[in-house]
């Protein structure tokens, strides 16, 4: 990102193209786990890290971190629908 952001802008999803099966991957503010007892998913776990999500709240870019997270989330699902 811009030298004007901080390194975590727009992390606060875990980037879900590197999700893998029973390994968690983690945003800023949240963690997303594909539980899988042999073939496919058998349950998604989301977590809140909650010190992760008060950093998250107590940033002055707050807002437009969240809008770019959104909006990545959003793009990615587009993709996948897409495939």
């Amino acid at each position: 990102m811009s030298p004007n952001h901080a390194d975590c802008y727009g992390q606060m999803l875990p980037d879900l193209s590197r999700l893998e099966h029973n390994q968690p991957i983690k945003g800023n503010a949240f963690i997303v786990e594909a539980r899988s007892k042999g073939i496919g998913v058998s349950e998604f776990r989301v977590t809140v890290d909650k010190d992760g999500w008060e950093a998250c709240m107590a940033c002055p870019e707050y807002r437009n971190c969240y809008d770019l997270s959104m909006a990545k989330l959003a793009l990615y699902r587009a993709l996948v629908d897409t495939a």
